[in-house]
């Protein structure tokens, strides 16, 4: 009976005026310009909407949806309420019809919202309540749904339009009628009376149908017989097929309450024709439903009939009624015994399938876990193998870039640095994406930093990428930015130098511009938007949804070489900070990438100066034993080292190192962990049944993370990876020292 409830798309025209203040052709040009693509944006919703409600009526509830919801987002962009409203309403009742309430509800809401905010008074808001009380009826909740309706009949009344009047008055009506509220109904059913002279003849035959009901409902079969047939051949006028069906059934039932079975019989039999036309057409549950039920009414009108005209046979009659249902009782249970037998044969046999199945799956498991896990281990070997000629390699080139040397050899090792810290970083990435598919990464760390002199710091390496045909960079820093930020800055580091990297790359002879953004700023923290623009290749938008996607790269592979891990691992690295990033780019024109995190800062000590500038031996005193066994790093610790002030001995295994400590007086080790024979966390063992105080600080190029989770950990002071910032190992090593210096 629900089947009236009519769906209003509402139109909202705003006008906008605009007034020229200035005299400048060139701004009554770009106004004029603004003002044409607004148009046209606005013309091209228009024929959106249309395309919506093409598919809807159609049924083609998939592609309403999907071009609703691309529509709803283009109309919000533009403010553009007549579309807005138009969309939401079509949008709303398609997620109602496959059954998806949750949404439908939210949208209805949703433009309700927008229509009282706005203070909309127009058909508009109307559209939205109408939206809404169909929302409850459609889930037969009369109460909720009639007091929508009745919250917009005054609205209707404003506007004095007749069609909604009629419609709201008719659904309210409806639905008394369906709880038989017959008092209450009665003033909405004539009001319908009112309203409906000047409309359509669908509406007309709604209107004789619903009086027509409420007749029947009152037992006034005489009228309602004549307003249902009235009802019935408006609707055949109309090609209303669910009016000439209810008009039919009711028609009949009103016959058959006045005794007249024949009547009754022949109205049910054209009402059925009318059935399995709109069943064979529409394919629609209910009215197979309809059709069952009337089957069943059919039959016991038939046999009420029978037993009426053959009295004098309705003992006999009954007995072999009875029988009948005995012997369709009987033949029903054998049916179910042979389905409950056959479905426990499938059932027992799909059992042992499924054993079969699941243990299958249990092998599967624990391989693809082995192989994980043996992947994981290789990813930790390997690495740990290139980080140790790593840091050999980037320690000699800082320490021989500070030395004298002549500007063409400076600017040679500079490009080794960098070619260096590039491999390094694709070393790091393979690590950090292998750590995190398998859950072992680390956290975010909380450390202090300085967020300008790390964006600084990125850029510099960043600019020898592209030394051909060099980019210039544009920073920009928002001046309420807190400088000294406290959060994890490695990590913030990777994602910058993997972003910038890019835009380097694929940028030739342009620009690249970082902009730091303050969005939001409390007491003690801050929301930083970081945008990263360049004016290179571009992405194709066809490609821009997988380019973070693990190995896998874009067409813009074609220009220069990678591994396909930069923005994977920027991906997941944001992750961890429960941070979204977007992507705007057109092939030619460049790209513009964007993302927000929040971060700690200390408003008291946001000036606070590098911590060596003081001192510029912050280790001048201490004598300190560098444990390793590879010469290089040897060689590159105990230079690092001595340029801060401190004694080195060196040496390059445990029991080398036990032996010294004997002999020695030493304030600090930094202990190698993986060393032939005698390991670090060996070595370190035995010296602290000697030495318990003295301060050992594991300096290894294996991951933190596998440090820590070995049981011998416990016996060290602290960690510093290979390869490190100069500034890191020196703050590491004088927070273990017990001396102030």
């Amino acid at each position: 009976m629900r089947k009236l409830i009519l769906l209003i798309g509402l139109l909202c025209i705003s006008a906008t005026s605009f007034t020229q203040t200035t005299s400048s052709k060139e701004d009554l040009k770009e106004l004029a310009i603004d003002q044409k693509r607004d148009s046209l944006q606005k013309i091209y919703l228009d024929t959106l909407v249309k395309f919506v409600r093409k598919n809807f009526y159609a049924n083609d509830f998939a592609t309403t949806i999907e071009w609703g919801q691309v529509g709803l987002k283009k109309a919000n962009e533009l403010d553009y309420s007549k579309a807005k409203f138009r969309i939401s309403s079509l949008l709303g009742n398609a997620f109602l019809k496959v059954d998806d309430t949750l949404q439908a509800k939210r949208i209805f809401e949703e433009a309700l919202r927008e229509a009282e905010t706005k203070h909309d008074s127009s058909r508009s808001k109307i559209s939205a309540i109408i939206d809404m009380g169909n929302f409850y009826a459609l889930q037969e909740l009369s109460t909720p749904a009639i007091e929508w309706y009745q919250e917009a009949i005054p609205l209707a009344k404003k506007f004095e339009d007749t069609t909604y009047l009629y419609i709201l008055h008719y659904n309210v009506g409806e639905l008394y009628l369906n709880d038989e509220e017959a008092s209450n109904a009665v003033y909405y059913v004539d009001k319908t009376q009112d309203y409906v002279a000047n409309l359509r003849t669908p509406y007309q035959a709604g209107a004789k149908l619903l009086l027509g009901r409420y007749q029947y409902l009152i037992k006034d079969y005489d009228k309602a017989t004549l307003n249902l047939k009235e009802s019935i051949e408006l609707s055949k006028e109309a090609n209303f097929t669910d009016g000439v069906i209810q008009g039919y059934d009711l028609y009949a039932r009103a016959a058959a309450a006045q005794g007249n079975y024949q009547l009754a019989y022949k109205l049910r039999e054209e009402g059925e024709e009318f059935k399995e036309e709109k069943y064979q057409t529409d394919k629609i549950e209910a009215v197979e439903v309809a059709t069952a039920r009337f089957k069943i009414d059919q039959y016991e009108q038939e046999l009420k009939a029978q037993t009426l005209q053959n009295e004098i046979d309705r003992a006999d009659t009954k007995r072999k009624t009875t029988l009948l249902w005995v012997k369709i009782a009987g033949g029903i249970l054998f049916v179910f015994f042979v389905f409950m037998f056959v479905s426990f044969i499938r059932r027992k046999k799909l059992l042992k399938s499924l054993i079969f199945k699941n243990q299958q799956y249990l092998e599967a498991k624990e391989q693809t876990e082995r192989l994980a896990r043996a992947k994981t281990e290789l990813f930790s070997n390997i690495t740990h193998e290139l980080r140790t000629p790593m840091y050999g390699i980037i320690g000699t080139a800082n320490l021989m870039i500070k030395e004298d040397q002549p500007v063409e050899q400076k600017e040679s090792l500079r490009s080794l640095k960098f070619s260096a810290n590039y491999l390094l970083s694709l070393i790091n990435n393979v690590l950090q994406l292998t750590k995190i598919e398998t859950g072992r990464h680390e956290g975010l760390s909380k450390n202090k930093f300085n967020i300008i002199q790390l964006v600084e710091d990125v850029v510099d390496s960043c600019k020898y990428i592209n030394e051909k045909n060099p980019n210039t960079y544009e920073l920009s820093f928002d001046k309420s930015l807190p400088h000294i930020l406290i959060g994890d800055d490695l990590k913030l580091s990777q994602i910058l130098m993997n972003l910038v990297g890019n835009a380097s790359k694929f940028t030739q002879d342009g620009k690249i511009s970082i902009f730091l953004n303050v969005i939001d700023k409390k007491e003690e923290s801050v929301e930083i938007a970081f945008i990263i623009e360049d004016t290179g290749i571009g992405i194709a938008e066809e490609h821009q949804k997988d380019i973070f996607n693990e190995f896998t790269q874009s067409y813009i592979s074609r220009v220069t070489e990678g591994a396909g891990l930069g923005l994977p691992i920027v991906k997941k690295l944001l992750d961890l900070h429960h941070a979204e990033i977007s992507i705007e780019s057109e092939v030619g024109r460049g790209t513009k990438i964007e993302f927000s995190i929040s971060y700690a800062y200390d408003s008291v000590h946001q000036n606070t100066p590098d911590k060596f500038l003081k001192d510029n031996y912050p280790l001048k005193g201490l004598h300190i034993l560098v444990v390793d066994d590879n010469k290089i790093n040897q060689i590159v610790t105990k230079k690092t080292l001595e340029t801060y002030g401190a004694e080195i001995t060196k040496c390059g295994s445990g029991p080398e190192a036990i032996e010294l400590v004997s002999k020695l007086d030493l304030d600090l080790i930094l202990m190698d962990i993986n060393m032939p024979g005698m390991n670090g966390f060996e070595a370190t063992k035995e010296i602290r049944k000697t030495h318990g105080q003295l301060p050992i600080l594991a300096l290894t190029a294996v991951e933190l993370e596998k440090v820590i989770g070995d049981h011998s950990y416990e016996l060290m002071n602290g960690c510093v990876i290979k390869p490190f910032k100069n500034d890191i190992l020196i703050d590491t090593i004088l927070k273990h020292i017990n001396t102030t210096f």
